[in-house]
């Protein structure tokens, strides 16, 4: 095995066991970088070849979910690049929560660690939610719902939706009886949230015209 090879191997390893750990006990933070080493079968030395810190590590994973959300998305986004007036939002929520199924270790973790210890890994899930909303506000089919919208406002609205679909995923990993009424759930709340901004803006907009009249 080459150098660089067994580099990314060594850092898989430790990401992989900290999360088997954290998602067992629904804690990353108290995690001990010693117990750590000892579940990748590395020695404690080795971790510091890698990361700089628990902190480091979280971060780590945090991106890994975000390079993984953004490629699942993008692909939804491509697939459906001809269909101009498709409203892609259920694809997307469908998207997300079938990923959350197939890796409900990071998406666990990362939603318990939302409000953890780690503040680097708090900041690195909010530039991640942050990162995925700025990715679907790029799709024109999602501004057209929401006409007129200054983009950082729309951007707005869909951190508050990715942070409540993330949550809503975490059932939909840990129920599997009640995923189409989680997914149905997730869809009307997707629904609500898109009417009330856009019914804000539209009094708001009244409101600054009667203004000036």
């Amino acid at each position: 095995m080459t150098s660089n090879a067994s580099t990314i191997h060594g850092r898989k390893r430790l990401i992989d066991a900290a999360l088997n750990l954290s998602y067992q006990r629904r804690s990353f933070s108290s995690l001990g970088i010693r117990e750590i080493t000892r579940e990748a079968k590395l020695s404690a030395p080795a971790f510091y070849r890698h990361f700089e810190d628990l902190a480091d590590l979280g971060t780590a994973v945090i991106l890994e979910v975000e390079t993984a959300v953004l490629e699942a998305f993008t692909e939804v986004r491509i697939s459906t690049a001809k269909e101009a007036d498709l409203d892609i939002r259920p694809m997307l929520v469908k998207r997300f929560f079938d990923w959350a199924a197939e890796n409900p270790k990071p998406v666990v973790v990362g939603a318990s660690e939302a409000f953890g210890a780690l503040e680097r890994m708090r900041d690195g899930l909010k530039k991640t939610i942050r990162a995925i909303s700025e990715d679907i506000c790029s799709d024109s089919r999602i501004a057209a719902l929401l006409p007129g919208l200054p983009k950082e406002e729309m951007i707005e609205v869909l951190e508050v939706l990715a942070q409540n679909v993330l949550f809503m995923a975490v059932e939909y990993v840990e129920k599997p009886a009640e995923r189409q009424a989680i997914y149905d759930k997730a869809l009307r709340i997707v629904a609500v949230i898109f009417a009330g901004a856009h019914a804000t803006h539209a009094m708001q907009a009244e409101l600054e015209n009667s203004q000036t009249t």
